[in-house]
């Protein structure tokens, strides 16, 4: 796989390590202070300067064959995705997510394993969105 390199400022990197370091606790990407956006809109205009894929033809192509090379065997989801396995893809608010994080968290010990069950693949399903 080919590598390339991107020039970020000091303060971009540190903004969008926060942003990225926060979603890999709670697996809720949302934006927290402006200054993560313009961080991320800051990141985009250095990709468009260094990608000629998103300005090609068969860009749909390129990008579903780029996430099937990163996606983890086995793993990963999408709206399309879930329509085939006969799933609908639910849209929440961060809020709404970490409403679900947290109460699947306080499920008793003692619940039954068909509650946990589905507490868990809501939970999983909500964060993965």
């Amino acid at each position: 796989m080919k590598t390339m390199q991107l020039n970020l400022t000091e303060d971009e990197a540190l903004v969008l390590f926060e942003l990225l370091s926060r979603f890999s606790e709670d697996s809720i990407l949302g934006i927290e202070d402006q200054a993560e956006m313009r961080a991320l809109w800051n990141l985009q205009a250095v990709l468009e300067q260094a990608l000629t894929e998103p300005f090609l033809q068969n860009y749909e192509t390129l990008l579903a064959a780029a996430r099937d090379r990163l996606r983890d065997d086995g793993k990963g989801t999408s709206a399309e995705l879930e329509q085939e396995k006969g799933l609908l893809a639910v849209w929440l608010e961060p809020d709404q997510i970490r409403f679900l994080a947290n109460e699947w968290r306080k499920i008793p010990k003692e619940a039954s394993e068909t509650v946990q069950t589905q507490w868990g693949e809501v939970a999983f399903r909500s964060m993965t969105a």
